[in-house]
């Protein structure tokens, strides 16, 4: 029997493909900061790190007001930071008590909590401080370049060889020559000492950026150099500031309480941890808690902040970023 050759020609409609067999598997779509909150998210320890840091920020935040609230605990006395009671002098741990009290018999839980407002503080202020002039110190060099990158770096190489705490203590000697070291004070001598890392870290990111296409394509609609620095360079270093952050935050805290508790620090009657930690070097041996307390307070500092360092830059580098 005889074909239609017009019928034959007719093409046979194919069954309507899906998306699924159309377009493959469907492409997840985020933003940086989104795929690298979920990469952070994916790292435990750094989470973990991240919730112990916050309840620490809280507890240093909330405790020390909370004695002045009637109701929250049965004596307001007890959990004053500042009240003096020498009948309780070492009372040890108790429910009173938490973290026992010190010679003066002041309570270690509030006083503790009261010292990290003061350490946590100066961490960040100064953190905050270096950030600043190390991203305007290492953008200025690395955009200019030539004789004048030149120039800056020899300069930071000759503050390098500086020491880092005599460095730090001459600082609040001469800001203080009364003998009495403030919180500002203390913010000012940390930052002089610390910035040059974060100037060197700039500077790089800035020469790497710099080269990029985008870039040359603002110069050539005639950008300014002060509007491509700060509108294409460096919203790109956000990511390696955040980590910075947490990366200074451990030393200036350690500097902090170092001087503390080498009595060139905060003075007492002001808390912080490192003169808490100062306070219960003369009564270790008996009464050891009132040393190692502030002392652990400032380990897990220290730790999480590195931990949530570490989770920040595998979250943000895009060489360990999923394909």
């Amino acid at each position: 029997m005889a074909v239609d050759r017009r019928e034959a020609a007719i093409p046979v409609a194919a069954p309507p493909a899906t998306t699924e067999h159309a377009a493959g598997a469907a492409i997840r779509q985020s933003s940086l900061w989104q795929d690298a909150w979920r990469r952070f998210l994916q790292n435990k320890g750094a989470v973990v790190a991240a919730i112990v840091f916050i309840l620490m920020c809280l507890y240093c935040l909330l405790i020390p007001g909370f004695w002045k609230i009637p109701g929250i605990w049965t004596s307001l006395k007890d959990y004053d930071p500042n009240a003096v009671d020498f009948s309780q002098s070492y009372a040890g741990f108790s429910l009173d008590h938490p973290f026992s009290t010190d010679k003066f018999g002041r309570d270690l839980f509030a006083r503790v909590a009261q010292g990290g407002q003061i350490s946590i503080a100066i961490g960040f202020a100064a953190t905050f401080m270096i950030l600043v002039i190390g991203v305007v110190y290492g953008s200025i060099s690395g955009f200019v370049g030539g004789r004048v990158d030149n120039g800056m770096m020899r300069f930071l190489d000759a503050l390098y060889g500086l020491p880092y705490l005599p460095f730090a203590i001459i600082t609040t000697q001469i800001l203080s020559p009364s003998g009495s070291v403030s919180v500002w004070t203390m913010v000012v001598a940390l930052t002089i000492a610390s910035w040059f890392t974060a100037a060197r870290v700039v500077r790089g990111q800035v020469i790497t950026l710099k080269e990029n296409d985008y870039v040359r394509a603002a110069k050539a609609v005639g950008a300014r150099w002060y509007r491509v620095l700060a509108r294409h360079l460096l919203p790109n270093t956000l990511g390696i500031l955040v980590i910075a952050i947490f990366l200074e935050l451990p030393g200036v805290v350690l500097g902090e309480a170092f001087l503390s508790f080498i009595g060139l620090g905060i003075n007492p009657p002001t808390a912080s941890w490192g003169s808490i930690a100062q306070d219960g070097r003369e009564a270790y041996r008996l009464h050891p808690e009132v040393l190692f307390i502030p002392c652990l307070a400032i380990a897990t500092l220290v730790l999480c902040a590195n931990f949530i360092a570490d989770g920040l830059r595998d979250a943000l580098d895009p060489r360990t970023r999923e394909t």
